[in-house]
């Protein structure tokens, strides 16, 4: 049985350039509450990783300022990367918070 991750105090948020081949948000447990595309991405989908393990992955080509949410949270067990192909390009926003 899973549960659910609700917190009562606000996110951390952190701005992400895709060029940067990968990038380690945390190296410990972490839930992801959503991703802001601030520029638009290349044609190469972002992977957002646990580990070696793609738990999100935003689409290719997405257009600035779309939100990807999940109110309960996406529960990252062991480390948050956002891991993007080395070509790719954008800017995003990520809202997560350590567990």
């Amino acid at each position: 049985m899973s549960k659910n991750v609700v917190r009562s105090t606000p996110a951390d948020a952190l701005v992400v350039d895709v060029a940067t081949d990968s990038t380690t948000i945390l190296s410990a447990p972490a839930v992801v509450y959503g991703v802001y595309i601030n520029t638009a991405l290349s044609a190469h989908a972002l992977p957002i990783t646990d580990g070696a393990t793609a738990k999100i992955t935003i689409p290719a080509s997405a257009a600035a300022g779309t939100t990807y949410s999940w109110p309960f949270g996406v529960r990252f067990r062991t480390s948050l990367i956002v891991d993007p192909n080395d070509a790719a390009t954008g800017n995003i926003t990520v809202f997560w918070s350590a567990l």
